[in-house]
């Protein structure tokens, strides 16, 4: 009963936040209610005089399994901003909560079980053929919605849970837009104008690659996860550097490049911009690219695959290809990583860096040897990185 009642205030929270935007800061608490739930319930049936029957002992030790690997691989995926254990961790989740939504096969082959054990004597006249077989095929559709839409609700609920009040509010001045493809494939993104915004002048385009933090459907999240589009909307930085922000938000388990097994969001970024500059006055000899942690990959995937279209980038603690380094070598290159990182190793970087220079390139590399992952403000209060970056132009 408490599992039952865990279960429908969870599914509650689900549906008030996917239709109306609302009790998002329950949703956290209201999976932590059911996965107690779970365990109690699975403790319960090892515990009692059901563990006596076979299926429902069966029933227990995966309910016990599958929510053991759950709670550890979402305390996994809240201690480490590893982009790729996240993507590894999530698919962890997704995959032990689809077999767990088979146990209650289990409690029906108990319930066939226990029938066939009852006297034989009818106490109640049978149900008609045809109702059987309707309660046959409610029962398979409802374990058919759970496995392919219930696991997908909740997944791309969890994905939306975690946009700050402050990314919220900084993204109500971006504009936001979705482009849609001739395949129909769709890529949500912000975009912020310059001031003062005159068609007649040609402005920089500056792509801003969140990191993990950033992955979702919501078309906000990307804000909080990009320093870009963070330090480039403050007011000062606006008015001294006017240039479209564009910040496409990258959908759960993908990547903008450079992480493997993961599919690859690239050409929906490279189509928008150029409908984009259909749309709008932007210099094509002033494309910047920049992002950290995912959206480091990204970059260094991004200059690594198409060098023609960026005149700069800006590439923190990310991991790029030493194999694409002969593309980059014409395009400047300032790139960040912390010595002490743990998520993505700074060799990632400096081989990258070693490759660039080998091949002819001069890109500038800055290492902060008391920094992990975490060096957001160490990039910031680096003296002229925004000049040098607006200083770019390409031939």
């Amino acid at each position: 009963m408490f599992l039952l009642l865990a279960i429908t205030f969870q599914v509650g929270v689900i549906l008030a936040v996917r239709l109306r935007g609302e009790l998002r800061n329950l949703f956290v608490p209201a999976t932590l209610l059911v996965v107690g739930a779970g365990l109690l319930h699975g403790v319960s049936l090892l515990a009692s005089r059901a563990r006596e029957r076979g299926w429902l002992r069966a029933a227990g030790m995966g309910i016990l399994f599958m929510y053991t690997i759950i709670v550890a691989s979402f305390i996994g995926m809240i201690s480490t901003q590893n982009v790729a254990m996240q993507g590894t961790l999530q698919k962890i989740v997704e995959w032990a909560s689809l077999i767990n939504s088979m146990v209650p096969i289990l409690f029906i082959l108990n319930f066939r079980e226990e029938i066939r054990h009852l006297p034989t004597q009818e106490v109640l006249p049978p149900f008609p053929k045809a109702t059987g077989g309707m309660l046959g095929f409610l029962t398979l559709a409802s374990i058919g919605f759970t496995l392919f839409f219930g696991l997908r609700l909740a997944s791309a609920t969890y994905q939306n849970m975690h946009a700050s009040p402050e990314g919220k509010a900084l993204a109500q001045t971006f504009e936001a837009h979705t482009y849609v493809n001739a395949r129909g494939e769709k890529l949500q993104y912000r975009l912020l104008k310059p001031l003062d915004y005159d068609s007649t002048q040609k402005y920089p385009l500056v792509v801003c690659l969140h990191g993990g933090g950033g992955w979702g459907t919501d078309n906000i999240r990307q804000i909080d996860g990009s320093w870009e589009a963070k330090t480039l909307s403050e007011p000062g930085n606006r008015k001294k550097y006017p240039a479209f922000l564009f910040v496409p938000q990258c959908p759960p388990n993908a990547s903008w490049g450079g992480l493997p097994r993961l599919p690859v969001v690239d050409s929906l970024v490279f189509e928008t911009i150029s409908s984009l500059e259909e749309e709008y006055s932007i210099d094509e000899k002033r494309r910047y690219v920049g992002g950290g942690s995912l959206g480091g990959y990204g970059t260094w995937h991004f200059i690594g695959t198409r060098p023609d279209l960026f005149a700069a980038a800006l590439p923190i603690c990310g991991e790029g290809n030493p194999a694409l380094a002969p593309n980059m070598v014409e395009v400047p290159v300032w790139a960040f990583h912390g010595r002490l990182d743990k998520n993505v190793p700074v060799s990632g970087s400096r081989d990258v860096i070693e490759a660039i220079r080998k091949a002819g390139g001069t890109p500038r590399y800055t290492e902060f040897p008391d920094r992990g992952h975490d060096i957001w403000k160490q990039v910031n209060d680096t003296p002229g990185v925004l000049d040098w970056l607006f200083a770019q132009q390409r031939e």
